[in-house]
């Protein structure tokens, strides 16, 4: 079966970007009237119709799609949106992202004034112990929810990668080399969405006979670094690192380059989510690769399905380890 023609198949064939066709067919934006003839002609030629979602979105809502993240400094985020404007545009539907920086007030704020703009869903990445989700359901039951990156929830739809999947991924690499004791490197319990991940790495903790740790700090690169760099300055303390993301593992390489300590010799540390420039660092990064513009593209149009009347499911993304070299080989 031919997949369906959409606004991209449309500005291709008109030889112009995807957003001026967008606003050559609905009539917004300056557009030359030679450059809307010349769409409308593409558009009749290759037998396109608006998308039916998109009509959908306009009817008591307006066609943004708003998007919470609670990290933009991690570019895994940036992947994400990436995704999710793809599937938006070809909805004829923009993006509207805040920041919430881990901070429950920012949150707060944000999916407020989301309500406020009257987006027509909305996509969050919550923050461990707000409101946030409870107060939408309450202020705006009609607008649907999609939860990023955060443990399965009841009663809410779901989109990320397989948490447990990747904590036993990278853990039975470690386990494979010889460690027998790997610290967590995550955000504070009391903030983190994700308990999943924590709680899978325990249990495989105490079935691998590995002692596991846990150590808590903001997800910025500097209190990483220096947090990771107190644990390193202790002769007693753990030299094997499982970190949430690749941007909170390169903190460690600082805080073991500022020591004279070596990746993949002194120190062991595994990222999560393959970003492209982890094959970059020295030595290259071993990490757990996952789909993120997917996870981006699966939410917006678990979103848009949603705001046409349709259904949707959760969506755990599959994972796997990518090998780099920054894990030495234990023989103690």
């Amino acid at each position: 079966m031919a997949r369906p023609l959409t606004l991209r198949d449309v500005a291709r064939a008109a030889g112009i970007s995807t957003a001026q066709a967008s606003m050559a067919l609905n009539g917004t934006g300056r557009v030359a009237e030679s450059t809307v003839e010349r769409v409308r002609a593409a558009a009749q030629s290759l037998g396109y119709r608006p998308d039916q979602v998109a009509r959908a979105l306009r009817v008591g809502h307006g066609t943004d799609v708003g998007l919470v993240v609670r990290n933009l400094s991690n570019s895994y985020f940036l992947d994400v949106i990436r995704g999710m404007d793809e599937v938006c545009t070809e909805a004829d539907s923009s993006l509207l992202i805040i920041d919430s920086n881990y901070d429950r007030d920012r949150e707060q704020a944000a999916v407020e004034r989301m309500s406020r703009a009257r987006v027509t869903a909305l996509a969050l990445a919550p923050i461990s112990g707000s409101t946030a989700v409870e107060w939408w359901g309450a202020h705006a039951p009609d607008v649907p929810l999609v939860l990023l990156n955060t443990a399965p929830r009841s009663g809410s739809i779901t989109v990320g990668p397989d948490g447990s999947a990747s904590v036993e991924q990278a853990l039975g690499e470690f386990r494979r080399l010889g460690h027998r004791r790997v610290a967590f490197v995550g955000a504070p319990r009391k903030l983190q969405a994700d308990t999943d991940r924590i709680d899978r790495f325990f249990e495989l903790c105490a079935e691998w006979a590995i002692r596991g740790e846990l150590i808590e700090s903001r997800l910025t690169f500097a209190t990483v670094s220096e947090r990771v760099g107190a644990v390193l300055d202790d002769p007693g303390g753990p030299r094997a690192f499982l970190m949430n993301s690749d941007y909170t593992a390169s903190a460690v390489y600082r805080a073991a380059r500022e020591r004279g300590l070596r990746i993949g010799r002194d120190i062991s540390v595994i990222g999560h989510d393959s970003i492209p420039t982890s094959a970059l660092f020295d030595p290259p990064m071993t990490t757990v690769h996952v789909d993120r513009q997917e996870v981006g593209r699966a939410a917006a149009r678990a979103l848009l399905a949603l705001a046409a009347g349709g259904d949707a499911r959760s969506r755990a993304l599959p994972t796997r380890l990518v090998r780099g070299d920054s894990v030495a080989l234990n023989r103690g």
